[in-house]
């Protein structure tokens, strides 16, 4: 069970983040519980962040930098974890806001004796407007066992986000394996925490405010290093198809859709290129064939597998690709379209309790 005022140490990696990481600071430093440090890693910043950084520092005792040359996100937050001081961890973009009661909610959810983990609530948001996040199951409650794994699969309640989480810090003794690909890497992380967690809080109470950003990785132009993403985090989805049958349907079509992601960022140039990935898919999804006969048929896996690259038509397999990636379940954005639709009060995210 936490201490009431157990010290929370806040992780924020920066990386030319000079356009609003004045505002997610002062956001930070506004929050109602007393006892928490924040550690922000710069990593090889080219703007004026670290200039940003150093006046926040000198005012804030709170306020730790580290300094390191650019080496991704995923490899700051590990540096971050390194160097925090705190019973437990969370972490925050350095484009986003917090409520003031963010920590506090969660360091209470923490409270509940064999919880290692709270999840809150959040808002997505563009600009000025705003819109909640799916409302979760319950207004609160607790998973164990493999109900974790079921809830992470899902892509639900336990979305693969770190910032709105709170951590028991002996989470980390081990070090957690540092994804070297940018595409879902927070999702990676958490699928290597779940076996060292007892239980899950939820706690139906937005408390972080994720600013979009259209050139993030899940929304950019194909990279090569996604293909990594493919490799690692689709081992750990098939990893648990195989270890846990009762997971089985919801782990292959995890990494089905995150195949069918990749593969459908692609032009038909890169496809061609690429064509062992979709060939791999074909044969994936032919070992399952019962959990996939609603969405592709038996003769479009064989093709997946077995279709010459050489051949033209490349332009409708992207497309089928995307289609089948929506039916397996990969986050269409529909909520982020409305958002940006949405006709809120532009200082909403600013004073929303």
């Amino acid at each position: 069970m936490a201490d009431p005022e157990a010290l929370i140490s806040v992780i924020m990696p920066v990386y030319n983040a000079e356009k609003y990481l004045a505002e997610a600071l002062d956001s930070l430093l506004a929050q109602d519980y007393p006892n928490y440090e924040i550690i922000c890693v710069d990593d090889g910043s080219m703007d004026t962040s670290k200039v940003i950084l150093a006046a926040y520092m000198r005012e804030n005792p709170r306020i730790h930098v580290v300094r390191v040359q650019n080496g991704g996100q995923a490899r700051a937050r590990q540096i971050g974890i390194d160097h925090a001081s705190g019973d437990l961890i969370t972490f925050m973009d350095s484009d986003d806001l917090v409520h003031p009661q963010w920590l506090s909610t969660m360091a209470d959810g923490m409270k509940a004796p064999r919880v290692d983990m709270v999840v809150v609530n959040y808002y997505n948001y563009i600009g000025s407007t705003k819109m909640k996040a799916r409302a979760f199951r319950e207004s609160t409650f607790k998973i164990e066992g493999d109900d974790k794994y079921r809830y992470w699969l899902e892509d639900r309640d336990l979305r693969g986000y770190l910032w709105n989480k709170l951590f028991r810090a002996e989470l980390f003794e081990q070090p957690v394996p540092v994804a070297n690909f940018n595409l879902l890497e927070d999702a990676y992380f958490i699928g290597h925490l779940l076996p060292r967690i007892d239980q899950i809080g939820f706690i139906d109470e937005p408390r972080y405010f994720y600013r979009f950003n259209a050139t993030s990785s899940v929304h950019a132009k194909f990279q090569k290093r996604d293909l990594e993403a493919i490799h690692q985090l689709g081992a750990v989805f098939l990893t648990l198809a195989h270890d846990k049958p009762e997971l089985t349907s919801l782990a292959v079509r995890r990494y089905a859709a995150l195949s069918l992601f990749v593969l459908s960022k692609m032009s038909p140039r890169q496809l061609v290129k690429n064509w062992g990935y979709v060939r791999q898919l074909g044969m994936v999804l032919g070992q399952y064939t019962r959990e996939f006969q609603d969405v592709i048929s038996a003769g479009d896996v064989n093709d997946l597998a077995t279709e010459n690259p050489d051949k033209p038509n490349k332009t409708s397999l992207t497309g089928r690709l995307r289609a089948w990636s929506q039916l397996l379940g990969l986050p269409t954005f529909d909520d982020l379209n409305k958002l940006a639709k949405a006709d809120d009060d532009p200082e909403d995210v600013k004073r929303e309790s």
